[in-house]
């Protein structure tokens, strides 16, 4: 029943489209809109982040188009650049209907891909805390390969596992419902980078639900000179701050951690602990190799950190090592059998 009730409430969808100096790109990402085969009212909200080109009198072209298929286009004007995060506000703020449906500017949609997400809306117990996204393609197919062949073939269960390394479901795929905006506090719009990510942990930490629909439904572009990276540090520094509210304060608190991982990647994670005063939960770092094997030192901030060899580590830990070696990958999976360590519960992945 909890399923068809929510069938009801999806009776129309509202996309919301940032959009900042894309005059070379408005075109084929209004097309692919207007080409969506579905039963239910679409509208289109386009938010010119006070471009300087022409996006807003593009867009506004295309209106003549998407009220002859009884569709709504509205171009909003933001008067002053102040970021996508704050231009998605606005629209999500001025949608007619309550599902939310995310795209760039520079991106395209499948044809099918509202009604394969109303699909999945329809069908999913506790829709409207549910945060749905899809499978995807890049342009160019060779654009950040290996983070598309991860997040495109990660199991349902693994989206909710594996949060805290980058998001699992990639912001230009997702669909929800406005009460979901609304829980997550909206988008961060304070100028900062990861807003999406800064979104998708605030879900995640609330005991908000994940879904993938098993389609490709959007094509993700890299495009020069908009913001499609976010340097590693600062993605970093935003999976740490989650962290530390949602397990070193949480289901982890008052526990010592331990972390797996003495190189760049271990070492920038308790970094980051130090810089929230967070340091004091980490007993130790571990690793393989022998030569890391002591302490570690951090000149410039003065924490000092022993290193012991992995196989001392104990539960609770973190895992800070690539896990694109299955040597490795069968290591770790050895190592949490011996402890009786369950993933997500005694054991968590941060690289």
């Amino acid at each position: 029943m909890a399923a068809l009730a929510a069938a009801t409430t999806i009776k129309g969808v509202t996309c919301v489209v940032p959009a900042f100096n894309a005059a070379s790109t408005i075109d084929a990402c209004l097309a692919s809109l207007l080409a969506q085969r579905t039963d239910i009212p679409i509208e289109v909200i386009v938010v010119d982040d006070g471009s300087s080109d022409d996006t807003a009198t593009k867009a506004r072209q295309w209106q003549d188009r998407f009220a002859q298929l009884k569709m709504s286009l509205r171009v909003i004007r933001q008067p002053v650049n102040g970021g996508a995060a704050r231009a998605r506000n606005a629209g999500i703020q001025n949608a007619a209907h309550d599902w939310i449906l995310t795209q760039d500017s520079d991106d395209t949609s499948r044809p099918q891909r509202v009604a394969a997400l109303r699909r999945a809306a329809e069908t999913q117990p506790d829709a409207k805390n549910t945060l749905f996204g899809s499978r995807f393609s890049r342009h160019p197919p060779d654009a950040t390969e290996r983070y598309a062949g991860w997040a495109n073939t990660l199991t349902p269960e693994r989206l909710f596992l594996e949060r805290f390394r980058e998001c699992t479901l990639i912001q230009p795929t997702w669909f929800f419902h406005r009460a979901l905006w609304e829980n997550a506090g909206g988008y961060d719009a304070d100028g900062g980078t990861c807003d999406d990510l800064r979104f998708f942990l605030r879900h995640v930490g609330r005991g908000g639900l994940l879904h993938r629909v098993e389609e490709d439904l959007v094509v993700y572009t890299m495009s020069e000179g908009l913001s499609s990276i976010t340097h590693r540090k600062e993605l970093v520094r935003c999976r740490v701050a989650a962290f530390s509210t949602q397990i070193l304060d949480g289901d982890w608190k008052g526990r010592k951690i331990h972390v797996w991982g003495a190189g760049r990647d271990g070492r920038c994670f308790l970094n980051e602990l130090a810089l929230i005063g967070r340091a004091d939960a980490v007993e130790a770092l571990y690793d393989v190799d022998s030569a890391k094997i002591g302490t570690y030192h951090n000149g410039a901030t003065g924490l000092s950190m022993p290193v012991r060899h992995v196989d001392e580590i104990r539960a609770p830990f973190v895992v800070c090592v690539s896990m694109r070696n299955p040597q490795l990958v069968a290591y770790v999976q050895a190592a949490a059998q011996r402890l009786g360590a369950i993933e997500g519960a005694d054991y968590l992945h941060f690289n």
